[in-house]
């Protein structure tokens, strides 16, 4: 089984927001991946604005922001690629 950064999704949740979450978390875990294979390290503070981005907390420019003062995560930055290609 592949290991998730991310929290499981509570199942209570309408199915729009499950589908909403669902997506964001597939650009969120893409992200990672691009930026790992980059060699980019991944922290917790990084994770966890990915996991509000996931859960709605942030969007997805709010999340590229976060680090304002510097050049953003690279996960965050694959992972606004990512929504920009998927379209959303």
């Amino acid at each position: 089984m592949a290991h998730s950064y991310f929290t499981t999704q509570p199942p209570d949740l309408p199915v729009a927001e499950i589908t909403a979450r669902r997506r964001r978390q597939r650009h969120a875990e893409w992200g990672v991946a691009v930026a790992r294979m980059g060699g980019a390290s991944l922290d917790d503070s990084i994770i966890a604005g990915l996991q509000a981005y996931i859960n709605g907390i942030l969007s997805i420019e709010e999340l590229t922001r976060i680090e304002s003062e510097q050049q953003p995560s690279p996960a965050y930055l694959a992972t606004l690629t990512r929504h920009r290609l998927s379209g959303s």
